[in-house]
C-alpha cells in the first residue's frame, strides 16, 4: 500500500497497474454454482443481515503503528528521532464468546497498544495473541465473556455474481456497511504465496481492514484485507481473505501462538489461458514458477523459473488452487513428488518441505509507564514558541513518549484543556491532572493545526483485569 503492490486496509499506499493479474481459478466454481438454487430473498437487502451481524463487529484503535491518528491535520511533524509514532484504526469480529477476535495482522504490526471498542460501547485493553503475515491474519483477545459470535459459512462455496456486505470503521466512521458482488472466487495474487482470496466491488477504504464480508443470510465468508488501487483509496477492485482460511489460521494461533507451517521456495502465478501455448501446453492447469529463492529446497531439487508444476503426488494434472494447496499443507520434513512440465516435457522433481519461520507477536504495552511525569509530555509554554506562526498563547507539545505517545500525541500539538478545564501555562496542567483520580482515564483537548479532537488518556492506576492464558 511501491509500484505493483496491494493497498492493505489502514495502511495507505499508492500501486500501480499490474498486467499479471488474470485469474485462472476465478470462475473454476463455474459448475456448481450453475446448480445453486435461487433463495428467493431480496438479494441486496442488508438490513436484518447487518443488523445481526452489527454487534459482534469491533473497532480497534492501534498505538504506535506509524499511521497517523484521528486528528490529521495540516501540521506535518518534524523529522526526528522518537518523533512519527501515531494512531491507526481498523475493524475486527468477535469469533469465540470469551474474547477472541480476528483483524488484519498489518493493522496491528508495530503496535505499542491495542484498544478495542465493543458495539455496546465498552472499551478493553487487548492482548496480541499471535500474528501470520503470510495470510495477513492477527489474534486478539479482551477480558471479556458471554460475547456474541458471528454466524460462519463455507467460502468456498461463495460464487461470483452474489451479493456481498462489509462492515467496518472506514477513517475511523465506526460500522459503516458497504455493499457490492463477488467479482471472483478464488482470485490469486502474483507473488501472494498461493493464498486465495475473495475479489468483490464491496468500498474497502483504510480502518476497513479485519471487519466480516458477509453474505446475504449475514454468515461471514470472508476477513477484508485490501484493496487494489492507483491512489490508495477505493477504486473498485477489493480483496477478503476466505473465512476458511482465517479460521484456520486463527485456531492455530489460538493454541500455540504461532502458524508453522512448510515451504519449498518457489514462487508461482497461474497458468492462464494466454501463457499456456508459450509453454507448449494445451489447457491452462497448474502452477508457473516465476521465481526460485536462493538456498532454498527448490533450488536444490533443481527447479526454475518457467518450469510449470503440473500436479503433486500420484494425481495426473491440478488446477492452480490445487497446487497451491497440496504444497501448502504439506508438514515440515516432508519429501513432495512434483510433476513438472519443462521445455514441452514432462519430468518428475522430489523436493523436501522446509519449516518456515514464524511470526512472533510482540509482547504489547497495556498500562501507563511507572513513574511517568506528565503522560511523557515535555511541554513548552509561549506564543507560538515551536516556530509555526501560532498566534495564540499556550502549552505545546515539544516531544512525546510512553502514554502520550501511544494515545497519538506528537511535536506541535497545543493542548487546550484537561478535561472541562481550561489550560495555558504548565501550572495549569499540573493543577488539572493532580485533581484527578489515578484510576480515572483523562482527556486532553488537543489541537492540531486548525483541528481540535478530545484524545483519551488511560487511567494512571489501572482497574482493567489482566487477562489470564
Amino acid at each position: 500500500m511501491k509500484a505493483v503492490t496491494l493497498v492493505r486496509g489502514t495502511i495507505a499506499a499508492v500501486i500501480g497497474t499490474l498486467g499479471l493479474v488474470t485469474g485462472l481459478s476465478a470462475w473454476s466454481q463455474t459448475r456448481s454454482c450453475l446448480d445453486r438454487t435461487p433463495s428467493g430473498v431480496q438479494h441486496s437487502d442488508f438490513v436484518a443481515a447487518a443488523a445481526r451481524q452489527s454487534p459482534v463487529v469491533v473497532s480497534i484503535t492501534v498505538a504506535g503503528t506509524g499511521n497517523d491518528w484521528a486528528l490529521g491535520g495540516d501540521m506535518p511533524p518534524p523529522t526526528r528521532s522518537g518523533q512519527g509514532v501515531g494512531r491507526g484504526f481498523a475493524s475486527g469480529f468477535i469469533f469465540q464468546r470469551d474474547g477472541y477476535i480476528l483483524t488484519s495482522a498489518h493493522a496491528v504490526t508495530g503496535a505499542q497498544a491495542i484498544s478495542v471498542a465493543t458495539a455496546d460501547q465498552r472499551r478493553f485493553d487487548a492482548e496480541l495473541v499471535g500474528i501470520d503475515s503470510r495470510t495477513d491474519v492477527a489474534l486478539l483477545r479482551i477480558a471479556a465473556s458471554n460475547l456474541p459470535v458471528v454466524p460462519i459459512a463455507r467460502s468456498s462455496e461463495l460464487c461470483p455474481g452474489e451479493w456481498v456486505a462489509a462492515i467496518g470503521a472506514p477513517f475511523g466512521f465506526e460500522h459503516s456497511v458497504t455493499a457490492g458482488v463477488v467479482s471472483a472466487n478464488p482470485r490469486y495474487m502474483p507473488g501472494g504465496n498461493g493464498i486465495p482470496l475473495i475479489q468483490t466491488d464491496v468500498a474497502l477504504n483504510p480502518g476497513s481492514s479485519g471487519g466480516p464480508l458477509f453474505d446475504e443470510r449475514g454468515n461471514v465468508v470472508g476477513m477484508n484485507s485490501m484493496i487494489y488501487s492507483t491512489s490508495g483509496g477505493y477504486f473498485g477492485v477489493s480483496f477478503s481473505l476466505p473465512i476458511d482460511t482465517a479460521m484456520r489460521v486463527a485456531d492455530e494461533l489460538r493454541v500455540t501462538g504461532r502458524v508453522t507451517r512448510g515451504h519449498i521456495g518457489a514462487r508461482t502465478q497461474p497458468l492462464t489461458a494466454e501463457l499456456a501455448p508459450a509453454f507448449g501446453l494445451a489447457a491452462p492447469l497448474g502452477a508457473l514458477v516465476v521465481r526460485v529463492d536462493a538456498d532454498s529446497p527448490a533450488e536444490v531439487a533443481g527447479l526454475c523459473s518457467g518450469d510449470v508444476v503440473l500436479a503433486v503426488g500420484d494425481v495426473a494434472t491440478m488446477s492452480y488452487a490445487e497446487v497451491q494447496d497440496r504444497v501448502a499443507s504439506a508438514s515440515p520434513g516432508s519429501r513432495l513428488t512434483l510433476h513438472v512440465w519443462r521445455h514441452r516435457a514432462p519430468l518428475t522433481v522430489q523436493v523436501g518441505v522446509a519449516p518456515s519461520a514464524p511470526d512472533i507477536a510482540p509482547k504489547l504495552v497495556l498500562q501507563p509507564e511507572a513513574g511517568e511525569v506528565r503522560f511523557g509530555l515535555e511541554l513548552v509554554q509561549g506564543k507560538g514558541g515551536l516556530g509555526f506562526g501560532l498566534s495564540e498563547s499556550g502549552l505545546y507539545v515539544q516531544a512525546a513518549s510512553g502514554s502520550a505517545q501511544r494515545a497519538g500525541l506528537r511535536y506541535g500539538d497545543a493542548l487546550i484543556a484537561v478535561n472541562d478545564v481550561q489550560v495555558s501555562r504548565l501550572e495549569d496542567f499540573d493543577a488539572a491532572i493532580k485533581s484527578i483520580p489515578q484510576s480515572d482515564t483523562m482527556a486532553l483537548l488537543v489541537m492540531r493545526g486548525s483541528t481540535r479532537s478530545y484524545v483519551p488518556i488511560p487511567p494512571r492506576m489501572s482497574r482493567r483485569t489482566a487477562l489470564k492464558p
